[in-house]
């Protein structure tokens, strides 16, 4: 077990890590992709968006899953998880030099996903650091450190790309650099030991075969990924859909449903601070993990009924409000969950990419969910119904976890 001492650093570390590659990312995904799309492709800009978040949700999935792998399989004076998180970083920043070069929608799309498929060695190394080097009972609060930083750089990140809607090229340059001034530190903040003494895996066909393998006699980790996935797609089909809901269902102009936004925005930023920093020091506190998440998918529940039962613009910045605080609550503790479900300390880099695509997944299906539902001429509360059933299913998959309290 670790110091006290270097447990502080490692917090310090996986605060800046979370801080840095969440801004660069969560600005280029909010709002710069799209904004360099309208002007590549001003006419088609509706289609084109959707296209190119469709193969990056993929490629991401992809990435996630195949360098938790190799993280697990890397032997290196520097540990098994820093050559990935540098890796990450260098190529991601590459490629968003790539993206603000790019003058034609066929160069900007294969940076685009290129971008997906190397940075995202970032994320699914610095995910297997918790299991790797934090003890089981400080993991809510690490978390609560790590999604905290989360979400305070993915709202600054959106605030200021938000200022570069019309021109986005002279920010990428500036998000290159951010991602590696504040992932970069965590290297020399909280070096890791090295992985050199670890047994070697069998690099021949089978070997690598069966460090891509799905894990077997696993149902706590299954259960677990259902419960993470069907939780936030039942809160993503109605979050997503924001803006439209706000202007279809509600009924407000484009003008009043943006300055909603504007307020739900805010409101959500308080509460999910509010979340993230309460629930992790409190589920390791009372050593529990399961019913602070269930009484985050109360909250995703509540919220969702709200503008079903009352469909008006408070209930809207309401809604924002209270599943901010289930999403915040959340956050800090499903990391942790998620870290005492893996079935082999060998392969924690794979097994907990394969439970991060429950994360990416449900973002690219839930707009699909809910347009088909609007497309069929169905209207928009069947939407809050469905969402509403998706979450107490996830809820209860949760509770059939065995392993974790």
């Amino acid at each position: 077990m670790r110091s006290r001492v270097s447990q502080r650093r490692l917090g310090y570390g996986l605060f800046l890590l979370g801080f840095g590659w969440v801004f660069a990312n969560g600005a280029l995904t909010t709002v710069v992709a799209a904004a360099k799309i309208a002007v590549l492709a001003p006419d088609d800009k509706v289609f084109v968006l959707g296209v190119g978040t469709a193969l990056t949700a993929v490629a991401t999935t992809i990435a996630l899953f195949a360098w938790g792998a190799v993280s697990d399989l890397t032997r290196s004076r520097w540990g098994r998880r820093t050559p990935w998180i540098v890796f990450g970083a260098v190529t991601g920043a590459a490629m968003l030099i790539l993206m603000a070069l790019a003058q034609s929608l066929g160069t900007f799309f294969a940076a685009w996903v290129g971008y997906s498929l190397l940075f995202n060695a970032l994320p699914a190394a610095a995910l297997a650091v918790f299991p790797d080097r934090i003890p089981s009972d400080s993991r809510g609060t690490a978390s609560a450190v790590y999604g905290g930083a989360q979400v305070i750089a993915g709202a600054i990140g959106s605030i200021v790309a938000s200022r570069f809607i019309s021109d986005p090229d002279p920010l990428l340059p500036v998000l290159a650099v951010s991602l590696l001034v504040l992932t970069l530190p965590f290297v020399f903040i909280a070096p890791d030991h090295p992985s050199t003494d670890q047994p070697r895996a069998k690099l021949d066909l089978r070997g690598l075969l069966d460090a891509f393998r799905f894990p077997s006699g696993a149902p706590d980790f299954y259960w677990a990924f259902a419960g993470r996935f069907l939780l936030l797609l039942g809160l993503f089909i109605v979050q997503s859909f924001m803006l439209y809901l706000l202007t279809d269902y509600i009924g407000l102009s484009d003008h009043d449903a943006g300055d909603i936004v504007a307020y739900a925005g805010l409101g959500s930023l308080v509460t999910i601070t509010v979340g993230t920093l309460v629930a992790g020091p409190v589920s390791d506190r009372i050593g529990r993990r399961k019913i602070p998440i269930f009484l985050a998918s109360a909250l995703f529940g509540i919220a969702v009924v709200l503008p079903l039962a009352w469909p008006t613009a408070t209930s809207m910045v309401i809604f924002s409000a209270v599943s901010g605080l289930g999403l915040g609550a959340f956050l800090s503790v499903d990391a942790a969950l998620m870290t005492e479900v893996l079935p082999s300390e060998d392969a924690r880099g794979k097994d907990l990419g394969i439970l991060n695509t429950a994360n990416t997944v449900p973002q690219v299906l839930a707009p699909l969910i809910t347009s088909g539902i609007v497309s069929a001429g169905l209207g928009y509360r069947p939407v809050f119904v469905i969402s509403l059933v998706i979450i107490s299913v996830g809820a209860v998959s949760i509770f059939k976890i065995k392993s974790v309290r």
